[in-house]
């Protein structure tokens, strides 16, 4: 998901679904899309249904593992490697 897909889907043009999320969430459209992420791949390493952090990240759309981690931790203080 990124922001040009989530427009189309909903029908409104970027600027405007930038505009209505900063309005609901305070985030820009790009850390809200960050910010689900990074709920689901919790979500996911919570319910242990997943072998490897590299699954879970892969399955949220992130390539960057380095990336994936740095932003995890940043969020929810622990390393996604700590849920195995």
């Amino acid at each position: 998901m990124n922001v040009p897909l989530l427009a189309k889907e909903i029908g409104y043009s970027q600027r405007q679904i930038t505009r209505i999320i900063k309005k609901l969430t305070g985030l820009t459209s790009v850390n809200f899309i960050l910010e689900m992420r990074l709920q689901k791949a919790r979500q996911l390493l919570e319910s242990k249904s997943y072998l490897s952090v590299d699954e879970v990240r892969y399955e949220i759309g992130i390539e960057s593992a380095s990336y994936f981690s740095r932003k995890f931790k940043d969020r929810f203080g622990k390393n996604p490697s700590s849920y195995f």
